[in-house]
C-alpha cells in the first residue's frame, strides 16, 4: 500500500470547496447589487413623485417658489429643474437648484441660506404662507460655512449620499429581505452624517458659526472626528447656545449641496438641459434609448452613467395638469454598491474562505484516517510476517528435531522429554500468536495516568528478568494494553543478552530507554518488538530501535 500524506486527501475537496465558494460569493455579490439597485430606485421613484406632487399644487395655486425652494432642499437631488411649458415650447423656469447657497434649517417654516450671491444677499427675505402658516429664508454671509466648504467636509461617504441612505433606509424597513437589512447595518451604509450648528450669532446681514455637530441617520449625536469648532473667542458672550433638545429636533441642520454633476449633464444634456419642449419631442418621437414609458407621463426620459465608482440617473418628465404642461426634471448621484458593502464583502469573503477550506479539510480527516489505520495495519502485517518468517524458522525446526527423535527413542521418559519439550514450544509459539492476534484485534484504549516505573517493574517480574530503573513519571496509557509493549520490550532484552549483562530502563521526562548488551551475531528482531511497536503507536507514541557497539536501544518517544 502506498503512503500518503493528508494533503491528497484534502486538496481536492479544498478546490471544489473554493470553486463553490467563489460561486456563492458571485451570487452573493449579485443579489446585493440588484437589491441595492432597487432600492435606490424605489427611493427616486418616491421622490420624483414628490417633486410631480408640488408640480401639482403649484398649478392649483397652493405654494410659490419660496416654499418649493424649501420643499427642494429638504427632498434634494444634485440638480433639479421646474418649469411651466408655454404654448410656444419654451421653458418658464421656476425652479432650478441652486450652487450658491446653503441652506440651514432653523425650523421647518424658518431657514437661513447663507451665500455669497449679492444679488441674493440684496433680497434679504422672503416669506410664502401657506396653510396659514408662514415660510422664510432669510439670505446671509457667512464666512465660515466657506471655510468648511474649502476643507472639503461636504464631501465623501458620509455627506454624498444622503439620498443613498434616504432610499436605503426606507426600503429597508418597507421590505422583508432579511439578509438585505442586515447587510445594510453591517455595510455601515446608514453612516451618513447630517451637519447642525451648536452655536452661532448673527451681525445684520453676516451670520457667525461657532461649533457645528454631526447627526447620524438615527438623529443620534456623534463625532465626526474633525475640528468643526469656529468659535471666536474674543465673541463668545454673543453665540447663541442651542440645547440637547433643539438640536435633536433638526433645529439648524445644515444642507450641503453636492457638486454639479456636469459629468452627467454633459453626456445627456441635449434632453436635461434642453431649451424647449421640440427638442425634448424629436428625441421621444426617434424613440431614443433613454426614452421611458411611465403612466401620467406625456414625455419621459432616464438616463444613468458611472463616473469615478459613483452612479448618476436622471429622470425627466413632461406632465400635463389641468390642460397645462410642466417640466420636471431631477439627477441624483450614488455611491457605487461595492464602495458601500465593502466591509460585508471583505466580512462574507472570509466567512467563505474560511467555510470552503475549512470544510474539505474536516470531511477529508475521515477517509484520511481510515486510510491511515488500514496502512498502518497493513505495515504492522507486514512487519510481522517478516518477523514471524525469521523467528518461527527456529522453533519449527526444533519441533522437526523433537519430532523426529520420538520416531527413534522407544524408552517412555525420552519420549516424554521430547512430548514436554514439543508442547513447551508449541505454548510459547501460540502465546506469540495470542500476542499478535489481540494487537491486530486491538481499536480502541482507555488512557488513564499511570507510573511508568510500576508498569516496567511489573513487566521485569513477568518476564523473569533483573532489570536496573532510574527515574520515574506518569504516562496516560492502557494499563495492561501498555503492560503486553513492555513486556515484549524487556522479554526481547532478555532472550538476546550477553552473558550476566544487566538490562537497564532509563525513564526521563520525554522518553523512555530500554538498554542491554547483545552480540551482534546472536541478535535477531523478533515479532515482541513489532507487537511492542503495534502498541507504543496506537498509544500516540513511537518506538525506534537502534543497535550500535553491541549495545541495543529500544526507545519511546512522542511522535
Amino acid at each position: 500500500m502506498k503512503k500518503k500524506s493528508y494533503f491528497s486527501f484534502a486538496i481536492g475537496r479544498v478546490i471544489a470547496g473554493m470553486i463553490l465558494g467563489a460561486v456563492l460569493f458571485s451570487a452573493f455579490k449579485m443579489y446585493l447589487r440588484n437589491t441595492y439597485n432597487t432600492s435606490i430606485e424605489a427611493g427616486f421613484d418616491d421622490i420624483f413623485g414628490k417633486y410631480k406632487n408640488m408640480v401639482t399644487r403649484y398649478d392649483a395655486g397652493e405654494l410659490d417658489v419660496t416654499f418649493i425652494d424649501i420643499i427642494s432642499n429638504l427632498y434634494s437631488s444634485d440638480y433639479m429643474r421646474l418649469a411651466k411649458i408655454n404654448e410656444d415650447g419654451s421653458f418658464d423656469i421656476f425652479f432650478e437648484t441652486d450652487y450658491d447657497v446653503v441652506p440651514v434649517e432653523r425650523s421647518i417654516h424658518d431657514w437661513v441660506y447663507l451665500t455669497d450671491n449679492e444679488d441674493l444677499l440684496a433680497i434679504g427675505q422672503r416669506t410664502d404662507t401657506i396653510n396659514n402658516s408662514d415660510w422664510t429664508i432669510c439670505y446671509k454671509t457667512s464666512e465660515e460655512i466657506h471655510m468648511i466648504d474649502s476643507k472639503n467636509y461636504c464631501q465623501g461617504k458620509y455627506f454624498d449620499n444622503s439620498w443613498n441612505v434616504a432610499s436605503i433606509y426606507a426600503y429597508k424597513y418597507n421590505n422583508s429581505q432579511f439578509l438585505f437589512k442586515e447587510c445594510v447595518d453591517a455595510s455601515g451604509a446608514l453612516l451618513s452624517r447630517l451637519p447642525f450648528i451648536e452655536s452661532y450669532y448673527e451681525d445684520g446681514n453676516s451670520f457667525h458659526i461657532g461649533k457645528m455637530g454631526m447627526y447620524d441617520a438615527y438623529m443620534n449625536n456623534v463625532s465626526y472626528g474633525q475640528n468643526l469648532d469656529f468659535t471666536d473667542p474674543s465673541k463668545s458672550n454673543l453665540y447663541n447656545t442651542l440645547d440637547e433638545k433643539e438640536s435633536l429636533d433638526f433645529q439648524n441642520s445644515v444642507y450641503f449641496r453636492t457638486a454639479r454633476p456636469d459629468a452627467f449633464l454633459q453626456q445627456n444634456g441635449d434632453i436635461f438641459l434642453a431649451e424647449n419642449i421640440s427638442v425634448l419631442e424629436k428625441f421621444y418621437n426617434d424613440r431614443d434609448i433613454r426614452v421611458q414609458k411611465q403612466v401620467g407621463e406625456d414625455i419621459s426620459f432616464c438616463a444613468s452613467m458611472s463616473d469615478k465608482g459613483h452612479n448618476t440617473i436622471g429622470r425627466l418628465a413632461v406632465i400635463e395638469i389641468n390642460g397645462q404642461k410642466y417640466l420636471v426634471e431631477s439627477v441624483y448621484t450614488t455611491l457605487n454598491y461595492r464602495d458601500y458593502f465593502k466591509p460585508v464583502f471583505l466580512i462574507a469573503g472570509i466567512v467563505l474562505l474560511i467555510f470552503s477550506v475549512g470544510i474539505p479539510c474536516l470531511t477529508a480527516i475521515r477517509p484520511y484516517s481510515q486510510y491511515k489505520k488500514a496502512y498502518e495495519n497493513n505495515r504492522f502485517k507486514n512487519n510481522l510476517i517478516d518477523s514471524l518468517a525469521h523467528n518461527l524458522k527456529t522453533p519449527l525446526q526444533i519441533l522437526g528435531g523433537y519430532a523426529e527423535n520420538l520416531k527413534d527413542v522407544s524408552d517412555a521418559a525420552e519420549k516424554d522429554h521430547y512430548a514436554d519439550q514439543i508442547l513447551a514450544k508449541t505454548q510459547e509459539m501460540n502465546a506469540d500468536i495470542e500476542s499478535i492476534l489481540k494487537a491486530a484485534d486491538k481499536t480502541s484504549i482507555i488512557l488513564t495516568r499511570k507510573s511508568a516505573r510500576k508498569i516496567f517493574e511489573e513487566a521485569a517480574k513477568k518476564a523473569g528478568a533483573d532489570i536496573d530503573i532510574k527515574g520515574d513519571r506518569e504516562i496516560k496509557i492502557d494499563r495492561d494494553y501498555f503492560l503486553s509493549a513492555a513486556f515484549n520490550l524487556i522479554d526481547n532484552a532478555a532472550k538476546y543478552k550477553t552473558g550476566d549483562s544487566g538490562i537497564e530502563v532509563s525513564i526521563l521526562p520525554k522518553d523512555i530507554t530500554v538498554r542491554n548488551r547483545t552480540d551482534k551475531d546472536k541478535f535477531t528482531p523478533g515479532t515482541g518488538l513489532a507487537i511492542a511497536g503495534r502498541i507504543i503507536e496506537q498509544h500516540g507514541l513511537r518506538l525506534m530501535t537502534d543497535l550500535k557497539d553491541g549495545v541495543f536501544e529500544a526507545r519511546i518517544t512522542k511522535k
